[in-house]
């Protein structure tokens, strides 16, 4: 199953790259020109901004039997971003500050490397990640026992490693623009939306040396949550619907995609690995963003998540990848201006 998904996820990323490309090549023919009635263009301005970002990431195990999640979440760092685009190029880097991140006596210490890509063209869309994390809390240790005190349980040997990509379509894209309310490099004018069609594939593992309940609990639970690792591949297709309103000066956009694929797994507990077939399984991706929109000035909150679930006997397993991001920006004209014949 690896070489599937990983094989699948080169051709997303060869087929959307090539799409984008041809995208760019041919978006002054009249074919695939955008309505601008709908919407405006600013790729030809110099866009530059800035602002605190977040990932998003974190493992949770419901068991059916009892009704009860356990939420494990990594220390995540927040950042402080600079970025730009220019025409079909975008760059950004950010930095953690310490006095942002100085929480490691209450959520532990965490190692990751969390690489994400979230790229919107006109017509097609693809988001990605590669993401390691190594050293977890428990975000609700109240819900298993009477917990009092600041700091949270800690697993700092969990560790976990996923990969996905997705490639979608958007079927409305001459009066809707998802680059207007995530790149800005668009302005959507007037409210519209559009149906979202395309494909994904993922990989994640995650796993402990020893049993994956805290050590503060009962060995009473250890039977409830007896897994201490897996890794699932899973590719399939989805669809959903984007929707932007618009007032005035003002936007919020709104997308849910759900996802249903196959998936094989293997599972691991007290020595013992169990290989299920293949079966299959769903995920879901949503978007929001809420934005304001000025001559040259812009800011905006935007969030992307995506959920992928999957089973073993009776426990109920949810990985979820994205980011967060707070952020002002400003246009400049560099471009000259073309004389009139």
């Amino acid at each position: 199953m690896k070489r599937v998904a990983l094989t699948t996820l080169l051709a997303l990323l060869i087929f959307v790259l090539f799409a984008q490309e041809s995208n760019e090549l041919t978006i002054k023919s009249d074919k695939f020109k955008f309505d601008t009635l709908e919407i405006t263009d600013h790729s030809e301005k110099l866009n530059l901004y800035t602002g605190f970002f977040g990932k998003i990431h974190s493992i949770e195990l419901n068991n059916s039997d009892i009704d009860k999640k356990l939420r494990y979440e990594p220390n995540s760092k927040t950042s402080i971003g600079l970025g730009f685009n220019y025409k079909w190029i975008g760059l950004a880097v950010s930095f953690s500050p310490g006095f942002l991140n100085s929480d490691n006596n209450i959520y532990g210490e965490t190692e990751s490397f969390d690489m994400q890509l979230n790229l919107y063209s006109r017509t097609f869309g693809i988001d990605g990640y590669l993401q390691y994390y190594k050293g977890y809390y428990l975000e609700n240790p109240e819900d298993f026992i009477s917990w009092t005190a600041e700091a949270f349980p800690l697993r700092p040997d969990l560790e976990s490693l996923a990969i996905g990509l997705s490639g979608y379509y958007f079927t409305n894209h001459k009066k809707f623009s998802y680059k207007a309310a995530y790149n800005r490099t668009q302005v959507q004018k007037k409210s519209a939306g559009s149906w979202i069609m395309g494909a994904y594939a993922n990989i994640n593992i995650a796993g402990v040396p020893r049993e994956i309940i805290p050590v503060e609990f009962s060995d009473t639970l250890k039977p409830y949550y007896n897994v201490e690792g897996y890794k699932t591949g899973s590719v399939g297709f989805s669809g959903g619907y984007t929707y932007t309103f618009v007032l005035k000066r003002f936007f919020i956009n709104g997308t849910l995609v759900p996802g249903l694929g196959v998936r094989n797994g293997e599972y691991w507990s007290d020595g013992i690995n169990n290989r299920q077939q293949t079966t299959v399984t769903a995920s879901a991706t949503l978007r929001i963003a809420i934005g304001y929109e000025g001559k040259n000035m812009y800011a905006g909150i935007s969030m992307v998540s995506s959920v992928d679930s999957y089973n073993y006997e009776s426990i109920e397993i949810a990985s979820s990848s994205g980011n967060a991001r707070i952020y002002i920006g400003k246009r400049f004209n560099v471009s000259k201006n073309k004389k009139k014949k």
